[in-house]
């Protein structure tokens, strides 16, 4: 049985998307960077992916739960956006701290600027 929080698999689609040819588009414009505006582009996508992983978390602890709200036409058609919408609040209002990580990770590996 999978785990509720089965982090592992979200990592490993992340990691498989990472090493398609997107992820050397990225590898490539990681590269290029060097002013505090790229900083700050860097900064909102750690925050989208930090808002991606937070998203497949809500999703995968929703499996588990017997609720008759969610069951009903209109919840399974927007309960996607519903999920999103829940992580991307989660994430402006401080989140999990890991697009900061990331960000300072990223940065420090690169030496960019930091904004």
């Amino acid at each position: 049985m999978a785990s509720i929080l089965d982090t592992s698999s979200i990592y490993n689609t992340y990691y498989n998307n990472i090493n398609s040819s997107t992820g050397s588009s990225l590898q490539n414009k990681l590269d290029n960077m060097g002013t505090p505006e790229d900083a700050d582009k860097l900064m909102e996508v750690c925050k989208d992916f930090e808002s991606y992983f937070v998203q497949k978390i809500i999703e995968e602890s929703k499996k588990s739960l017997e609720n008759e709200d969610e069951k009903g036409e209109y919840m399974q058609y927007f309960s996607t956006m519903l999920n999103e919408t829940y992580a991307d609040a989660i994430v402006d209002g401080g989140g999990l701290g890991l697009a900061q990580q990331l960000y300072d990770s990223m940065i420090n590996s690169k030496d960019l600027p930091s904004s």
